[in-house]
């Protein structure tokens, strides 16, 4: 990025609003009490006059913004203290362990789809009665995100993080190959991919580990090649269809054009790469912005949305993290303050990397030139939630597991398709 064009946070709010992603997005909105009785819960504040004190997870990324939104929260609710715990080795297993065992804390950070796991088995609190307490509009939320964070018509979260894949690329690398713009379609990427990869450059980072990065990355390219994970009412499998097996070639041509520690390679491999001049194109989000510039400031590069194949309507995943009260909460009301207030577009637009859930960008990017930030929000508008079904981290993890044989093994496409499909069969039942 060699010139760096001072942007307002007010111009990308508003050519996100120009999209219809922002309904309603005003704290103040959110904030109306109505005459409906308050949930009952065990917060005895008033009564007693000493301070609740209630806990929190999230991921360590987190930390460094914490203390900022933490010192607004104590001046706007001093009778309730918040004990943050940012963790280096957040997961969904650890947070299910811990759900279940009693030992959770009363406010979880979660990826929307474990709140898809943790809502179908009764984990987290429903958010219903509070959000008609204090009428809330959850509508000002992006509807992927009130979708992944719905449970069989419950709702168990409020987002405050919201997020999906773009292509970044390098300007330079693509130019000295010939190419003035991006590649449109999966088609010509791989065209692109092929001129770029010369000695220690190659043209695609792929992501060969960590079932998170190589599962978005393969849904990322199914859903714009017109195919999905499952059938349309979620009841089966659709991995082995054959829009999912040309995706699973897809991936392993791809895979023809990145390095040869590819199998090693997770996102924040590909970042560092791309970082380095080392990769010329590859899938990510807004959030590797910062640790991009950070590492090499002098980077020419640029974002673009995910290429498209077969014709397709753009259709990518919706990535991003809710808030949500543990079940075993004995401070659910004070919970459901803290749960309120990290959602608030003004107070996300601080403790989020991405976008916040009513999709303004976060606070961070506002200096940012508009080929980096506008295609991340343009691309909001096709992101759709993952299938709310219980098992969609295990499908999600049967992915990586059956399509690494092809890359590893050299194991064809098809037969790869094959064994997912069938894993993705067991799972659902």
């Amino acid at each position: 990025m060699k010139k760096v064009v001072k942007r307002t946070l007010s111009m990308t709010m508003a050519a996100t609003m120009a999209l219809g992603l922002m309904v309603g997005c005003s704290s103040a909105k959110g904030e109306q009490k109505s005459e409906s009785p308050a949930p009952q819960s065990d917060q005895k504040t008033e009564a007693s006059g000493k301070p609740v004190t209630i806990k929190f997870w999230d991921g360590n990324w987190q930390e460094a913004v914490w203390p900022e939104v933490e010192a607004i929260w104590n001046k706007e609710h001093p009778d309730i203290k918040i004990e943050a715990e940012f963790q280096a080795d957040l997961a969904n297993d650890k947070y299910m362990l811990a759900l279940k065992n009693g030992t959770a804390p009363d406010v979880l950070s979660c990826a929307l789809d474990w709140v898809t796991t943790f809502g179908n088995a009764g984990l987290l609190a429903p958010l219903d009665e509070y959000v008609a307490k204090d009428s809330l509009d959850v509508n000002q939320f992006v509807k992927g995100a009130n979708d992944a964070s719905t449970v069989n018509g419950k709702l168990y979260g409020l987002p405050f993080r919201s997020e999906t894949y773009v292509m970044f690329y390098n300007k330079d690398i693509l130019s000295a190959a010939g190419y003035q713009t991006p590649p449109a379609t999966w088609d010509e990427v791989k065209g692109v991919a092929a001129a770029c990869t010369n000695g220690d450059v190659y043209g695609y980072g792929l992501c060969g580990t960590n079932y998170s990065n190589f599962s978005f990355q393969y849904i990322t390219m199914l859903r714009s090649s017109g195919g999905d994970i499952l059938n349309a009412d979620n009841t089966a499998s659709a991995l082995g269809s054959d829009v999912a097996v040309q995706t699973a070639q897809l991936y392993k041509d791809l895979a023809a054009y990145a390095p040869a520690s590819l199998l090693e390679n997770d996102n924040i491999a590909n970042r560092t790469l791309f970082a380095s001049g080392k990769i010329a194109m590859y899938l990510s989000g807004i959030y590797d912005l910062a640790e991009i510039v950070k590492a090499n400031p002098d980077l020419n590069f640029a974002c673009t949305m995910v290429p498209t194949a077969n014709g397709a309507e753009r259709n990518t995943i919706l990535g991003g993290w809710s808030v949500a009260v543990a079940e075993s909460s004995k401070e659910k009301e004070a919970a459901w303050e803290f749960v309120k207030f990290l959602s608030r577009p003004d107070i996300a637009a601080i403790y989020t990397n991405t976008f916040t859930g009513t999709a303004e960008v976060a606070a961070r990017y506002t200096d940012y030139p508009e080929e980096i930030i506008k295609p991340n929000a343009d691309a909001l508008q096709y992101a759709n939630a993952l299938p709310a079904v219980e098992n969609i981290v295990g499908i999600r993890q049967a992915i990586m597991d059956n399509l690494q044989l092809m890359l590893s093994e050299d194991m064809s496409a098809e037969e790869a398709s094959g064994l997912l499909d069938q894993a993705t069969t067991k799972l659902l039942k």
